[in-house]
């Protein structure tokens, strides 16, 4: 065979052998992922090595069903590179209304509290706007995106939500963008009548919930009272109205070891059919608590209990972990258009409020003159913290679908972490949700 004739693996590929025996292969930078015998591996592991194959390995099926996917090649590709760029042109806002909660939640990453604050400007919230519609004229995609969230409740400024969603939808028709529209909320305050209304003006809800009674107590509200029969009212209201939602339960140590009686709880009490489980992030109130977050092969064997119960049940259980399968990358998320009620830009929503550690890291833009004002090398700054800055990253499988992991759960008062807090678990999870995703 002569050298142009040479043929290899042209992107980045491991495989593991998974509980039924047979051997899982993921190719994160395309988005492939296949499962083959046992005795594929000496093949399999060539390819993963980007080994030359010969001439009648390239007959054999893996490597037909490989080339049809425009993977077998001479050459290996270019791994991605995060440029710097010279402007920041976000097309999703994240809008931060308030700071002010209407609950007290133990492990809350705003430390936000019941005093009353100024909610944001009908103009600061018009010009984030018109940013994120005007960047998505020119993505593939054409649409703008919008989350309602808090570094408090974003419904306790309801009429201002209301408002800014009739302009959101005025400007994406005249500019002739789609927009998706999302409502991170507590629960508490929706009634019938903002059901209905949910209903017709946004795309998904995700009601934060522990499940559990006494593990919602730590989303009480300040006088301590329960906040869970609050929380099960809106559920079925949510359902009633067919408004698409899931539960977002935050899992510390004390919690880890209930993920099944969650799932059972929410069979049995709830008409919701899908539940996203979180590992907990050491930051905000949370280290101020005895609350930690979860032990690592807890969390795996629990995950993997109670996604297998919720599935015989017609539950889905969803983790932000087993969605890297359709991830590729380099950095975790793209630096974010935070925008605070005073109009101040973090590029990272957790950590939005002046007063708490790790703002000026994530703070990338000010609202001045009726315009934002962005420091595009601050943004660089945050990009340039990817897959490349981690020595643990360079030689993990995950590297292309973890992306380094959440910046914001990397950094503490000592600053950025070299080690992330939960790689084992983004790991595990990983090649759960590729085997899981071949599952017939």
């Amino acid at each position: 065979m002569s050298s142009s004739e040479h043929k290899v693996l042209n992107t980045p590929m491991y495989h593991f052998e998974g509980d039924d025996g047979l051997i899982y292969s993921h190719l994160p930078l395309r988005g492939i992922a296949f499962k083959s015998s046992k005795a594929s591996l000496p093949l399999i592991e060539k390819l993963a090595n980007h080994v030359n194959l010969d001439a009648e390995e390239t007959n054999h099926p893996i490597i037909k069903k490989l080339s049809k996917w425009n993977v077998i090649g001479e050459h290996i590709k270019q791994l991605p590179v995060i440029e710097d760029i010279e402007d920041f042109k976000p097309f999703e806002a994240t809008l931060l209304l308030t700071e002010t909660c209407n609950l007290a939640c133990s492990y809350c990453y705003a430390r936000a509290t019941g005093e009353k604050s100024e909610a944001m400007s009908k103009e600061i919230a018009k010009k984030a706007v018109d940013i994120a519609i005007e960047n998505a004229k020119s993505i593939s995609s054409h649409t703008a995106e919008f989350r309602y969230l808090g570094g408090g409740e974003p419904t306790t400024e309801w009429e201002l939500i209301v408002w800014i969603n009739n302009y959101i939808k005025y400007k994406a028709d005249e500019a002739g963008v789609n927009t998706y529209i999302r409502l991170i909320t507590n629960g508490v305050l929706i009634n019938d009548e903002k059901a209905k209304w949910l209903k017709k003006n946004i795309d998904f809800v995700t009601l934060s919930f522990d499940v559990l009674p006494d593990l919602q107590l730590n989303r009480s509200f300040p006088n301590g009272k329960s906040s869970q029969k609050a929380l099960l009212r809106t559920s079925e209201l949510l359902t009633k109205h067919g408004v698409p939602y899931h539960f977002r339960t935050t899992l510390s140590s004390e919690s880890t070891g209930r993920l099944v009686e969650m799932v059972e709880y929410i069979r049995d009490y709830t008409s919701a059919k899908e539940v996203r489980m979180e590992p907990m992030a050491e930051i905000g109130r949370a280290t101020d608590s005895e609350l930690s977050k979860p032990k690592q092969q807890e969390f795996i064997d629990q995950f993997k209990k109670a996604y297998f119960l919720a599935k015989e049940n017609g539950i889905n259980v969803t983790n932000k972990l087993m969605g890297n399968v359709d991830r590729r990358g380099g950095r975790f998320c793209n630096v974010e258009f935070a925008v605070t009620p005073k109009g101040e830009v973090a590029g990272c929503h957790r950590y939005s409020r002046s007063e708490n550690e790790g703002y000026d890291l994530f703070h990338v833009g000010t609202f001045k003159d009726n315009d934002f004002k962005f420091d595009v090398k601050k943004v660089n700054s945050l990009r340039q913290i990817n897959n490349t800055s981690f020595s643990d990253c360079s030689k993990c499988f995950a590297r292309w679908s973890c992306a380094s992991g959440c910046l914001s759960a990397r950094y503490d008062k000592n600053g950025i972490a070299e080690h992330g807090p939960i790689c084992h678990i983004t790991r595990e999870l990983l090649k759960f949700g590729v085997q899981q995703s071949l599952a017939e």
